[in-house]
């Protein structure tokens, strides 16, 4: 990493205070088409007097692609080893995830449309002109309500703007068109992964800054949505039990404003520089179950899986419901009790005893099998077998000293060799093979 010469001042066109200025006035029937569009969470985003930047350029550098997973093979990423997916994004700023991906290229009909919504003529496209027009939009006053029209060019310049201003600004002086073709059809906005389009960002952004780095280039300007990289990484560091913020409620930017971040931010700084970068990462990450976010099976509140029970773009979640949600998507209506926490809910993995105990994944630690269930033996029922099989080796000791006309058919020992169990040791509960008189442990 560079270590000469010193970083002019650092810039960046994440401006969380610019859309809050404008989300914070909007009527009862525009927030509700933000709604429309999948985008009802960031009618929670509180305000920001300012963005950190020396803490996001050091973000920036600890931002890798992560192509491990499968089911996230484009835009997947790690930052300080931990990793983000869309769906994270979602629970970070309520916006929509999933469904197809924002299309790279753009097409002349697309640029049409978008400049008839922004009224702008065939030159215009500027980004200073872009926001300027998109901001005249959003600020419009109805006195009648809006017209069909009206609301469609609200949609798209929503759009604009908040992805020109927080969840994916490029260069400050041009806007990036590589959404455009997602606003061709207003209503169906939300069945982009806007998510997606995010982390697609920010992993250009720090590309960008480490290469920047490595060539002993100065760095200017930070594109990309900074303040998803704040937010994320501080709510899975572990600042203490009574400092850590509950993950209770999404999105979960809600939690975070201004002088938050800065507090948590400078608790995790440590005293060393390298050159002229500023230096954080002294706080340890947060236990997967203790968050909600896609590396955790944790339950969230009344979320089970990081999955949120009622509206996932910041609306009504008051109604506690004892449905039991899972990541894709399937509800149960069954209560469940673990013999661990006696917190009700099943997870992908929950470990299932003869006798009816239960034991959630996050409890047990249980090492992921190809068996989408482990069969699994309570202390009580541990003990009940343990026993059995000293009675049955005791019956065999004293079979191997009588002469062999006295032999019975005993039972052999059990068929299978393997089995599945569980060591205490305190708080949790860890998964383990026995093999004869080995144990290979996994966890």
């Amino acid at each position: 990493m560079h270590r000469g010469r010193s970083n002019p001042k650092l810039s960046s066109p994440c401006s969380p205070k610019a859309v809050h200025k404008v989300i914070s006035r909007f009527s009862l029937d525009k927030k509700q088409l933000v709604r429309s569009i999948g985008f009802g969470g960031l009618l929670e985003l509180p305000l920001h007097r300012k963005i950190g930047h020396r803490f996001s350029l050091w973000l920036l550098t600890k931002v890798v692609p992560d192509s491990t997973v499968a089911s996230h093979p484009a835009a997947a990423g790690k930052v300080a080893g931990m990793p983000f997916y869309p769906n994270d994004v979602s629970k970070v700023f309520g916006v929509p995830s999933g469904g197809c991906p924002v299309p790279k290229l753009v097409s002349d009909e697309a640029k049409a449309i978008l400049r008839g919504a922004l009224g702008l003529g065939e030159g215009d496209d500027s980004r200073p002109r872009i926001l300027h027009a998109a901001k005249h939009v959003l600020k419009r006053k109805f006195g009648r309500g809006m017209a069909e029209k009206d609301q469609a060019a609200f949609k798209i310049a929503f759009v604009v703007f908040v992805v020109e201003n927080l969840l994916a600004p490029r260069e400050t002086d041009s806007v990036s068109l590589d959404y455009f073709m997602a606003l061709r059809r207003p209503d169906e906005i939300h069945t982009y992964d806007w998510s997606e389009f995010v982390i697609r960002v920010v992993l250009d952004s720090a590309r960008q800054v480490q290469a920047a780095f490595a060539q002993g280039r100065p760095v200017e300007n930070l594109f990309g949505c900074i303040l998803f990289l704040q937010i994320y990484y501080l709510d899975n560091l572990d600042f203490g039990h009574e400092k850590n913020l509950l993950h209770d409620h999404t999105p979960r930017c809600k939690a975070y404003d201004y002088d938050t971040i800065k507090k948590l931010a400078k608790a995790d700084r440590t005293s060393s520089r390298v050159g002229c970068l500023r230096s954080f990462g002294r706080k340890l990450a947060r236990e997967a179950s203790d968050v909600c976010y896609e590396r955790s099976i944790a339950r969230c509140g009344c979320h089970v899986n990081g999955v949120v029970v009622g509206s996932a773009d910041g609306g009504d979640q008051d109604g506690h419901s004892d449905d039991i949600v899972f990541t894709d998507g399937r509800v149960y209506n069954q209560k469940i009790l673990c013999d661990v926490c006696g917190d009700v809910g099943m997870e992908d993995l929950v470990m299932f005893c003869a006798c009816g105990a239960t034991v959630h994944q996050y409890c047990s630690d249980p090492v992921v099998l190809d068996a989408t269930l482990v069969q699994w033996s309570c202390d009580e029922c541990q003990a009940k077998q343990d026993n059995a099989a000293a009675d049955k080796l005791s019956e065999e000791v004293l079979n191997r000293k009588r002469p062999s006309h006295c032999l019975t058919d005993c039972a052999t020992r059990d068929q299978s060799s393997n089995k599945i169990a569980v060591a205490t040791n305190g708080i949790s509960r860890k998964a383990y093979v026995q093999k004869g008189d080995r144990e290979e442990h996994f966890a």
